[in-house]
């Protein structure tokens, strides 16, 4: 039989860490003095002991690495773990590699400037978008239905559909569709909604009595006459991960900080101009005024 501190000197198992394998079922001493509360090991756990302290040295959870002892099944148990750290590695790498896209083109000089622009017409498809936005992978300048964020198959689907609506309507769609975000209306700071809108200019509304146009999922509207805050981004080649925020949008925000404006409600409006991929330019704007 072994003490307590004896068994620990052979396995390399901590004395602090042999009670806790106690308490937790993990690893039991063979007896324990009724009196005195002494811990001993029979010379057949040392085998177990090893085990124990291999397992939790390659980072095995003790739960898993306690089945081990009890299955006799180690060397599986090793094996899951292994896949899982591989799999949790590449993950690690693939994060890593993400941010330094990221970095290298927040990096970039991106082109902000004030443009004073006309009244606009235009219609839009209504997209609700789910509470929890980052969980669904959603956010500015990426690329249907209530509850998940819209993909960029589901953007192009959209934006057919509506050109197509608006050239039977008459409306005279024109170039320059965008993709916007804003808060629903009736919203309130308590209970907050937000909404995607896919919009595309038109050259004039449907009549005001057309409610097809006025449904809760498409409507029609005009922006006013205004002067926008516009940032200009070219990728160069840049393929920016997935769910990302847009250089564009930080530049934007890094302009409007610089000129102290505060915006109450912004309505971010994103347009994606051309359609090479090795020639994209990415323009995201909110109103000042």
């Amino acid at each position: 039989m072994l003490t307590i501190g004896e068994f620990a000197n052979t396995t390399g198992i901590s004395v602090k860490a042999l009670r806790h394998y106690d308490e937790t079922k993990a690893l039991v001493p063979y007896e324990v003095d009724a009196v005195t509360g002494y811990r001993r090991y029979a010379e057949s756990q040392v085998r177990d002991g090893a085990l124990l302290q291999a397992l939790r040295a390659a980072g095995v959870p003790l739960p898993s690495a306690a089945r081990a002892l009890r299955d006799g099944d180690a060397a599986d148990v090793l094996r899951h773990h292994r896949a899982e750290v591989v799999r949790k590695r590449d993950a690690e790498d693939a994060a890593m590699t993400a941010a330094d896209t990221v970095l290298t083109a927040f990096a970039r000089p991106v082109l902000v400037e004030e443009r004073r622009l006309g009244a606009t017409p235009f219609v839009a498809r209504v997209i609700p978008l789910p509470a929890d936005l980052d969980a669904a992978g959603g956010g500015v300048a990426r690329g249907t239905g209530a509850g998940a964020a819209p993909s960029d198959e589901d953007a192009n689907r959209e934006f057919a559909e509506l050109h197509r609506r608006g050239v039977e309507a008459g409306l005279e769609p024109g170039p320059g569709f965008w993709t916007s975000f804003r808060e629903a209306p009736g919203s309130t700071a308590r209970a907050s909604e937000l909404q995607m809108l896919f919009c595309w200019p038109v050259a004039r509304l449907p009549e005001a009595d057309d409610e097809s146009w006025h449904d809760g999922r498409i409507l029609a509207d005009e922006l006013p006459p205004r002067t926008d805050l516009v940032a200009v981004w070219r990728p160069h080649g840049a393929d920016l991960p997935e769910g990302s925020v847009h250089p564009a949008v930080v530049a934007l925000f890094d302009a409007l900080a610089e000129r102290g404006v505060a915006l109450t409600s912004p309505e971010v409006r994103q347009r994606v101009i051309g359609e090479d991929a090795d020639d994209v330019v990415v323009e995201v704007a909110v109103t000042l005024r």
